[in-house]
């Protein structure tokens, strides 16, 4: 394990470099104003010195700053969080506001992505703090999907892995009136091996009275939680 140096010591360090250097200082004035080569070179190393040993302090403490925003943004398995579909187990990413805020009444609307299974498959959706009112889809009957009477609104839209864009078409329910708070990606086993390896995930859906609106999800822990929900569905 890396020792860590106490703060102490790192004052001490600069003190000590201001010390000498008042002392090479005194050194200057009484020899005539001229500084030996040997005090110059000393005072080179020194210098070197102490830059190099902050240097090194200071990219330590920033890992450990990036570590724990990478902890904060990590998915993690939640069975308290309202699912689409009876679910054995779910997992979730971090909730994500839009790249660029919403008008009212959409102006704090947060989403996450999501991945359930109930032992005999699994499925990928977004699920949404308010139900999101999309624009440009078409009506499809699905005989009762996930609960709802009559169909679903389908929807052709873009999602991008890291750098890599995919056009995608994904479902939300809706009973003629009102709309799911969750849409579902229709290539559920495709979408799923994606998120196990993407580091950021960024969708874009057309929001009626609000044009195209993007959310970026983080993929941080993703693999870890998604093996850990298709554990408990064995």
């Amino acid at each position: 394990m890396k020792k860590e140096v106490p703060v102490s010591a790192v004052i001490g360090t600069t003190n000590q470099t201001q010390r000498i250097i008042a002392l090479m200082r005194n050194s200057f004035t009484r020899c005539g104003n001229a500084l030996t080569l040997s005090s110059l070179y000393w005072l080179n190393q020194l210098i070197k010195f102490e830059k190099t040993f902050l240097l090194k302090h200071i990219i330590f403490v920033c890992a450990l700053m990036l570590n724990g925003l990478q902890l904060f943004a990590q998915w993690k398995v939640n069975q308290e969080r309202e699912m689409p579909m009876r679910a054995n187990s779910c997992c979730v990413s971090k909730d994500a506001s839009p790249t660029e805020r919403m008008d009212f009444p959409y102006s704090d609307v947060k989403g996450w992505l999501a991945v359930g299974c109930d032992g005999d498959s699994e499925w990928a959706y977004v699920g949404f703090t308010t139900a999101p009112k999309l624009q440009n889809t078409t009506i499809e009957d699905d005989d009762g999907y996930a609960g709802w009477v009559c169909c679903s609104h389908r929807i052709s839209t873009r999602i991008t892995f890291d750098d890599e864009v995919e056009q995608i078409t994904m479902t939300q329910a809706t009973d003629g009136k009102w709309n799911s708070q969750f849409i579902h990606f229709k290539n559920d086993s495709a979408i799923i091996e994606k998120l196990m390896t993407a580091d950021t995930v960024l969708l874009e859906l057309d929001w009626y009275g609000q044009g195209k609106v993007h959310f970026r999800f983080s993929g941080s822990g993703s693999t870890r939680a998604i093996n850990q929900i298709r554990q408990s569905c064995k």
